[in-house]
């Protein structure tokens, strides 16, 4: 039994032998072979590597990457230039409106009584003138007809004047020569005395005829100071139009209150929120609403001051929209801010205790964009990319 067991032990033990003995130079070929792959495979991930690394790192060179940016627009605060208490609200956030259309309503009654008030003292300062103007058209036709009549009379006096002296002339010749046959005795004094009488009577006469015309002068002196009411009335008139024109530049002030209470869209645009409701008492100042035209936005983006200088006017720029990643938006530098951020903060950090840490500083660029049926809407957060090579 033991020496079947001997055996048994030894036949195992020799086949294993025989077989181990030349499996030493296949092991060591299977080495070398594994070591040749992972060499590849290093290789092959190195590669691989720079491949995704390399655009990473051009792109990292050629752009400069901005996370602290937004998409801004001119958003319109609409306040009350009048007081009064709100009547409508005709808008609320959300709705389109368009050029002219009305937002909201303030109480105009007393604005409508006043301006009413207005008109007719307007109507009564143009009544008033009317009546000087009548009156004026009275006293000039009445200061025509006395002046040509005046002046008939004048002209009549004159020429009974000028009879008068002829006739004077004629008694004092006729008296002459009675006088000169009355010492001569050719002629009798009846005669003389007649002749004298005549001339006594054509004295008069021209006396008379020289008072007429003093008469008819002054009588139309007394028609031309009549024909200064007429510049009189000129003047008061005159008075009533500057009363005129202060009420209607009081109208139109009253005028412009009363379309102050309609407030109006002055642009297309999309309300953005309401601050009061029908029924508020409101003053000069008082906001009423926010809105603003959705085909005008632009993206405000803060830089830091290391890139900052690589940053171009006109640099084209790639905009991610963080509400639709699959949208790409491209856009352009338009404007480059003249100081940093820092300086428009409301509690500056001047440093008095003479600790110093310096941190890096970001100044605003503003990158124009266009539309893209609507989605973009001001205060979303976007990522931009600044083409600074091209």
């Amino acid at each position: 039994m033991e020496l079947r067991k001997e055996k048994e032990v030894a036949e195992a033990v020799e086949p294993q032998v025989s077989v181990d003995a030349p499996a030493a130079p296949r092991r060591a070929r299977g080495r070398m072979g594994g070591g040749r792959l992972r060499l590849l495979l290093v290789v092959a991930a190195l590669v691989a590597a720079a491949l995704v690394v390399w655009p990473w790192l051009a792109h990292r060179w050629s752009h400069v990457a901005i996370n602290d940016s937004r998409i801004a627009a001119n958003l319109v605060t609409v306040g009350s230039e009048v007081s009064g208490r709100v009547t409508t609200v005709d808008v609320i956030a959300g709705d389109q409106v368009k050029k002219g259309d009305l937002l909201a309503s303030i109480d105009s009654e007393n604005a409508r009584l006043e301006l009413a008030a207005l008109d007719a003292q307007i109507e009564g300062v143009s009544a008033q003138q009317a009546q000087l103007r009548a009156e004026q058209d009275m006293v000039r036709t009445q200061v025509t007809a006395k002046l040509a009549a005046g002046e008939a009379q004048l002209v009549a006096a004159e020429a009974n004047h000028r009879a008068s002296e002829a006739t004077l002339a004629s008694a004092k010749s006729r008296f002459e020569r009675v006088s000169r046959l009355a010492t001569s005795k050719v002629t009798s004094e009846q005669v003389l005395e007649e002749a004298q009488a005549a001339l006594s009577t054509a004295t008069e006469q021209e006396k008379s005829a020289a008072a007429a015309i003093s008469t008819a002068r002054a009588n139309l002196d007394v028609v031309q100071a009549e024909q200064a009411q007429i510049a009189v009335l000129d003047r008061q008139i005159a008075v009533l139009d500057s009363q005129k024109a202060a009420l209607a530049a009081q109208r139109g002030q009253k005028q412009v209150d009363l379309g102050r209470r309609e407030i109006r869209a002055q642009f297309d645009g999309v309300i953005d929120s309401t601050f009061v409701e029908a029924g508020e008492y409101v003053g000069p100042g008082t906001r009423l609403l926010i809105y603003h035209d959705p085909g005008v936005i632009w993206v405000d983006a803060n830089v830091k001051e290391t890139d900052f200088g690589r940053v171009k006017l006109g640099a084209p720029a790639s905009i991610t929209v963080d509400a639709y990643p699959q949208l790409k938006v491209e856009g352009k530098v338009a404007r480059i801010g003249e100081a940093a951020t820092s300086q428009f903060a409301l509690l500056p950090s001047p440093n008095p205790s003479g600790n110093f840490t310096k941190i890096t500083q970001r100044l605003p660029i503003r990158i124009a964009i266009d539309q893209h049926d609507g989605l973009l809407r001001p205060g979303m957060m976007v990522e931009v990319s600044v083409d600074v090579v091209n």
